[in-house]
């Protein structure tokens, strides 16, 4: 490599490391002071045992927002992720009562999932020309309705089936099976996005689509993916949390996932206006989540301020987005 070659291979690493910085500094400064402060107040805050508990109870919520990443960056939005999620717990739910055995049912359940997200969602956005918020918006209410049509409003109960338990609250040597789950989709997510094609396409179509267009980018083959890609997420945590609650919830289940997921992917850096936004500050907007909702919990406070903390968040990630933007 030649001194000039050095030279711009040593500014293109400066400019990545100062983009990095800009990015990740507020969500980043502001987990750091939460993590202290919640250290000072509250003595059970560091212990091994509530440190696992956070990373469990959000496992859920990063692996859907993994999905949901790839959707921002390439200037979109799925609205229906939760709807999606409480539809996949009643359809696995019901096959386990059927008589279907687990691990069928379980990927039935994923490839169910992906199905309904690429076809109905994909396929009008990318081929249909239909605005993603009205198409996700009409699927979160479609799925959620079709969720109780099929379960009847009922809870079914999944307790007696061990696969779908031990991937929803089961140990691996002694390390939570969600956790493990969340960090083998996030590692592959973060690969995707960051040293494939189609990583790179994301970025193009969300970037400037009339430029990707003209570089040979198939912008409908990746908008019509990272939906698929959502929706095949979405089928995971839907196994997951029917898992860890040992039963299906048509109503109360995943309410609220998609917004808390969009909040996690804002304050990771990612932009509405799409072209940025990375798996690894996703990471760091779910554990900033996590970390407030598990203070408030430790503070005594009722749980039902969980849902006032994460609005404002959600606003303050989208004046963060117009901030960064401007």
């Amino acid at each position: 490599m030649t001194t000039n070659d050095g030279g711009q291979a040593a500014s293109g690493a400066g400019v990545r490391v100062g983009t990095a910085l800009r990015r990740y500094l507020g969500v980043g400064a502001a987990l750091v002071v939460l993590i202290v402060v919640l250290s000072l107040m509250q003595d059970n805050f560091l212990r091994y045992s509530n440190i696992m508990n956070i990373l469990r109870t959000n496992a859920v919520l990063f692996v859907v927002a993994v999905g949901l990443t790839f959707v921002i960056v390439s200037q979109g939005l799925d609205l229906s992720v939760g709807s999606m999620v409480a539809l996949g717990g009643v359809f696995l739910a019901s096959m386990l009562e059927a008589g279907v055995p687990a691990w069928p049912a379980i990927l039935l359940t994923v490839l169910a999932c992906t199905f309904l997200g690429a076809l109905i969602n994909g396929g009008l956005i990318a081929y249909g020309g239909l605005n993603f918020f009205v198409v996700t918006l009409g699927m979160l209410q479609l799925l959620r309705g079709a969720a109780l049509v099929l379960s009847n409003g009922v809870t079914k109960s999944t307790i007696a089936h061990e696969p779908v338990q031990w991937l929803g609250d089961g140990f691996v040597a002694g390390f939570p099976m969600p956790v493990l789950i969340a960090i083998v989709v996030g590692i592959v997510g973060y690969v995707v996005m960051r040293w494939t094609r189609f990583g790179r396409s994301v970025y193009a179509v969300g970037g400037n689509e009339v430029a990707a267009r003209l570089s040979g980018v198939n912008v409908k083959a990746v908008r019509f993916s990272v939906y698929a890609i959502a929706a095949f997420t979405a089928g995971i945590a839907a196994v997951m949390l029917t898992g860890r609650l040992t039963s299906s919830q048509p109503v109360s289940g995943a309410l609220g996932l998609e917004l808390s997921a969009a909040a996690a992917v804002l304050l990771g850096g990612a932009s509405f206006a799409g072209g940025s936004g990375t798996i690894a500050g996703t990471a760091i907007g779910v554990l900033f989540l996590g970390i407030l909702a598990n203070g408030i919990t430790l503070a005594g406070v009722p749980s039902y301020w969980q849902g006032i903390a994460t609005g404002v968040v959600l606003v303050a990630a989208i004046a963060l987005d117009r901030f960064r933007s401007r």
